[in-house]
């Protein structure tokens, strides 16, 4: 079985300080999953379409959470290959509080929340 290296921040609340690499197919698509949110599309050398950017697409475009539902999906689909494995979706909402406008992105593998993502 493959071993990939461990990922997870300090912060996480499922945080293993005694883990340096893992096997988890589950952990393996969390960590790919959040290497597209955090790469912005044109910034890996090799394959300008990998990554979403997601502060850029969310704040300066006018998306809806159909189209960004969508485009998470392609990019799995593409980068992740344990989808076709697992049952992979995103539930995104958009929302307004205090004065600023956030977006919650939920990644449900088997119809279990795993991730949440804040954008603010």
């Amino acid at each position: 079985m493959i071993q990939e290296i461990y990922t997870r921040s300090p912060d996480d609340p499922n945080y293993r300080l005694d883990v340096l690499s893992h096997s988890d197919p589950i952990e393996s698509i969390l960590t790919k999953i959040k290497m597209i949110f955090g790469t912005r599309q044109g910034q890996t050398i090799g394959d300008l379409n990998f990554g979403l950017g997601l502060e850029d697409l969310i704040f300066e475009t006018r998306i809806n959470k159909v189209q960004l539902e969508e485009q998470i999906k392609t990019q799995i689909s593409q980068y992740v290959y344990e989808s076709k494995d697992y049952n992979i979706q995103p539930k995104v909402s958009f929302g307004k509080a205090d004065g600023y406008d956030y977006c919650v992105i939920d990644i449900l593998i088997n119809n279990q929340k795993s991730l949440g993502i804040l954008v603010k």
